[in-house]
């Protein structure tokens, strides 16, 4: 009959992979056209429902209404979108559920256009009456950037869990791959009892197309994912692994588990893999926050932990950002500020958020960076200053500004820089006051956490950065004379001279005699005056190489 040979066509004479190939590029917006009409005799499940490229199992039962034709129901799987029994059924099996019984129609426009199928024997058709039950499908999903099906995703094994891999984080995977039509993998990995699947960072997954595939999974997912040579190893192919060039490639991977990874800090001294995901909970320790941890922590290197490990600490109670014999390191409290209540992780600490150049004597030496394996436990929450006072507030971030002064004065001045933002964090906001007095208890308290912000990243020698907090302090009505005497050196560091000068004249209209800004103009004299003499020297060579040739004298 006619549905068979419709059928046979569909199913055995274009392989899948010809198929989502050849997939209808107009996008069906979920609404069936009049010539197509839709009666559920059963209800599915659910709510999801497939899209183009999927792999369904259908049940189907035909009608051709010219002819009263019917075929017996017939089990087939069918690749939507590719338009191999007729247009009109690609877009009703986009509108069911699992599990779902319909009765379909579809009229002329949408079957086998004006010819039928010549090559096939199905002759034009007016008229077809389905009864379709929607069993499965699986998913199959173009994530190329390009879209061209350089890069496909057939979910094998789907998860109910919506973590997916980051460029940065680690992955746990089993996964192989073949050239596409061998038999042969040239690469298995992660499949061995003993060591289990591999650890590995998502960024450093070989080909491309391969990190792309990866970054879409979920956990838990089981997919076959297929590449185009562009998306694999191009033209160079790999011979040391008989990928000849041009390939397109196959792979069966497995996503068993995932970390997290964040860099806490911009200069990526402080890194922290999160081990556990934890559902319940979503509020993070802060500064002030008393914690309980446990951890392990050892020096960076490549020799086994236990002979770098040089701390042990079970249940150890901390409050971040505090000062004295007790504290942790800084790399660690910024560590902590990452995790939720019952987290395990690993935080990768450089030497300038660790130990620093004095080290932890017979344990660190200076400049060595460290790595903790760290669980907090349990924390208190810190108090929130929202709905403060403003008196209040200032109270309480006085508290921070104090622990940051100490710091400074013991040349930590990243540490103490860090307790001089958090002070400053709650002031920082639109806000209206009720009085004069409130206005200048905020304005005070910023001004004085913002110049001690400048001096730490002058200490650190951020000099963009002071110039940005002495900015900041210098909108506030006073003419604050630390900030624009400070502001002036950064001018001076930056080489931005005419501004520095113009801070410095500002401050000698004031007063003429401060002794401290006159050294610092004739500094700044100086620092000009050498600066002319290299550019005159610079331009003195340029034209050393040879003079510009003379126009002619038209009076002549």
């Amino acid at each position: 009959s006619f549905v068979h040979i419709a059928f046979h066509f569909a199913t055995c004479s274009m392989s899948v992979e010809n198929a989502l190939q050849s997939v209808d590029e107009d996008v069906f917006d979920g609404e069936l056209p009049k010539e197509i009409t839709k009666t559920i005799l059963e209800e599915g499940e659910g709510w999801e429902k497939p899209l183009e490229r999927f792999e369904v199992t259908v049940s189907l039962k035909e009608r051709y209404a010219e002819n009263e034709i019917e075929s017996k129901p017939l089990r087939i799987e069918y690749v939507i979108g590719s338009m191999t029994i007729s247009k009109g059924l690609d877009m009703a099996l986009q509108t069911m559920k699992r599990g779902e019984i319909s009765q379909v129609t579809i009229q002329a426009p949408f079957l086998f256009g004006p010819h039928g199928l010549l090559d096939k024997a199905v002759p034009p058709i007016v008229q077809v009456e389905y009864e379709v039950e929607m069993i499965d499908w699986i998913k199959v999903e173009d994530i190329s950037e390009q879209q061209d099906c350089g890069i496909l995703v057939k979910t094998l094994q789907d998860s109910e869990i919506w973590d997916r891999p980051g460029e940065n984080d680690i992955v746990f995977l089993r996964y192989r791959g073949r050239v596409q039509g061998q038999a042969k993998w040239f690469v298995e990995i992660g499949y061995s009892e003993v060591t289990g699947p591999c650890r590995v960072r998502t960024s450093s997954l070989r080909p491309h197309g391969l990190i792309r595939a990866v970054k879409h999974l979920k956990k838990d997912v089981k997919a076959f994912v297929t590449l185009t040579a562009a998306n694999g190893f191009g033209a160079d192919g790999v011979p040391e692994l008989e990928i000849p060039s041009n390939s397109a490639l196959e792979y069966e991977v497995e996503l068993v588990d995932l970390h997290n990874v964040i860099y806490v800090t911009d200069d990526g001294g402080v890194i922290v893999e999160l081990f556990n995901k934890i559902s319940d909970e979503w509020n993070r320790p802060g500064e002030t926050s008393r914690c309980t941890i446990s951890y392990k922590a050892a020096v960076v290197g490549t020799a086994p932990w236990e002979e770098r490990e040089f701390e042990t600490v079970e249940a150890r109670d901390i409050v971040i950002g505090s000062f004295g014999p007790d504290a942790v390191t800084e790399g660690l409290e910024r560590a902590l500020e990452k995790m939720l209540k019952g987290q395990k992780a690993l935080a990768m600490v450089s030497s300038s958020h660790g130990y620093g150049d004095e080290g932890f004597p017979d344990k660190v030496k200076p400049g060595e960076s460290i790595e903790y394996q760290v669980e907090l436990h349990t924390f208190e929450e810190p108090p929130s200053t929202i709905g403060m006072s403003t008196a209040a507030k200032k109270i309480f971030c006085e508290q921070i500004k104090e622990v940051g002064n100490a710091f400074f004065k013991a040349g930590k001045y990243r540490r103490a820089l860090r307790r001089y933002e958090v002070a400053f964090e709650p002031f920082d906001v639109m806000e209206t006051f009720s009085s004069e007095s409130e206005t200048k208890i905020s304005q005070d308290f910023q001004t004085a956490c913002l110049l001690n912000q400048a001096a730490c990243h002058e200490k650190l020698g951020n000099w963009t950065q002071v110039l940005a907090k002495c900015n900041k302090v210098l909108e506030f009505p006073a003419n604050n004379r630390k900030a624009r005497f400070r502001r002036a050196k950064a001018f001076m560091h930056l080489e931005r001279f005419q501004e520095a000068r113009a801070d410095l004249d500002n401050l000698l209209a004031i007063d003429a005699q401060d002794a401290e800004v006159l050294s610092m103009m004739q500094t700044l004299k100086k620092m000009q005056k050498a600066q002319d003499s290299a550019s005159k020297q610079t331009f003195s060579k340029m034209f050393s190489r040879g003079s510009p040739a003379q126009p002619s004298d038209a009076s002549a």
